[in-house]
């Protein structure tokens, strides 16, 4: 086999950690399986799968159009017309990486590795640190108003990243950008494994005929955002908190990037942090754990994004493939220069 008929791709630092989530994650979910004597089945592999063909396919389709070397026989302002358009998705690219990453352990996958949830351990936890049960203790300030600015609070969640990408995105160089994509992928790795090693429902599920004061407030847009995520969440994403610990991560970019917009956040970050107590979604130490993760992933992330931000990969091609790539109207497939 020729190195003429070589196939170099260019895998960002985001790409290869992603992939090794979901290679741990498919390797667990085979063997565990395995060892137990269950079927497979294929909710268990289809994400994966799917997650892995479109990293793969993705920088395939940048190999041809990304770079300005032309490799189809396609018109040069054709291209130009099409690439700036493909390079905002292939930016943006890791926000539906960490949706299939979380969306992986869908179903009962949460408890393959540990088999029983660990809310009694973190209701002990709890009770340890503060001699009581924090969300029953809130129960006395819980109000309509309060309630629905909580509600809001916690839904802010799903506007705070794009917030503050979209301002590095526009403003800041491509290179701050990446290290945000990067810590996102690095603490949805980290956080997403603590899903199966301590999987939990959460003190709304399991404390749920103790509370005597229910979470009602008169805005009925709040309740639908609220039954959305309900809907939308997998069902042990308890510790450590990713509410608290991607908020906590981006608001550290925010710092890094504009003073400005962190204090404008400041008022949204820290009702999003009380509102998972609030709400009753999580134990104040899946809380404590998000806020250890966080600086940690946001150093780790921007030392492997200054060393490891992009990597080259090359597939040899036998002579019969890259003669088919040439029928297709291909150019010599040899390196794919733009990462």
């Amino acid at each position: 086999m020729s190195h003429e008929n070589s196939l170099t791709l260019g895998f960002r630092l985001e790409d290869v950690v992603a992939l090794l989530f979901f290679l741990i994650v498919i390797i667990l979910k085979v063997s565990i399986r395995e060892l137990r004597g269950q079927p497979l089945d294929p909710s268990d592999v289809m994400i994966v799968i799917l997650a892995a063909i479109l990293l793969f396919a993705k920088e395939v389709v940048n190999y041809f159009i990304g770079s300005d070397e032309t490799r189809l026989e396609i018109h040069p302002d054709a291209l130009n017309s099409i690439r700036p358009y493909w390079q905002i998705v292939r930016e943006w690219f890791p926000l539906l990486v960490i949706l299939l990453m979380y969306y992986s352990l869908w179903g009962k996958a949460t408890l393959l590795v540990v088999t029983h949830d660990r809310d009694v351990m973190l209701l002990a936890w709890d009770k340890w640190l503060f001699g009581l049960e924090p969300t029953v203790y809130l129960q006395r300030l819980i109000s309509p108003p309060l309630t629905a600015w909580m509600q809001f609070s916690y839904a802010f969640h799903l506007y705070n990243i794009p917030i503050v990408a979209s301002f590095i995105y526009l403003y800041r160089s491509r290179d701050r950008f990446r290290e945000m994509m990067c810590g996102l992928v690095v603490i949805s790795f980290f956080g997403i494994l603590g899903y199966l090693i301590v999987p939990a429902i959460g003190p709304k599920f399991t404390l749920h005929d103790v509370y005597t004061v229910p979470l009602t407030q008169p805005l009925a847009v709040f309740n639908r955002q609220i039954e959305f995520m309900n809907f939308a969440r997998i069902r042990r994403d308890c510790f450590p908190s990713l509410h608290v610990g991607m908020s906590f991560l981006v608001w550290l970019y925010a710092w890094r990037n504009s003073k400005k917009l962190f204090w404008v956040l400041l008022p949204f970050i820290l009702s999003l942090w009380f509102s998972t107590v609030y709400l009753r979604y999580h134990y104040t130490v899946d809380c404590i754990a998000g806020f250890i993760l966080a600086p940690l992933c946001y150093w780790l992330a921007n030392a492997l994004y200054a060393r490891y931000g992009d990597l080259r990969v090359t597939v040899l091609l036998s002579a019969e493939w890259a003669e088919r790539l040439r029928k297709l109207g291909l150019s010599q497939p040899k390196v794919g220069e733009n990462l």
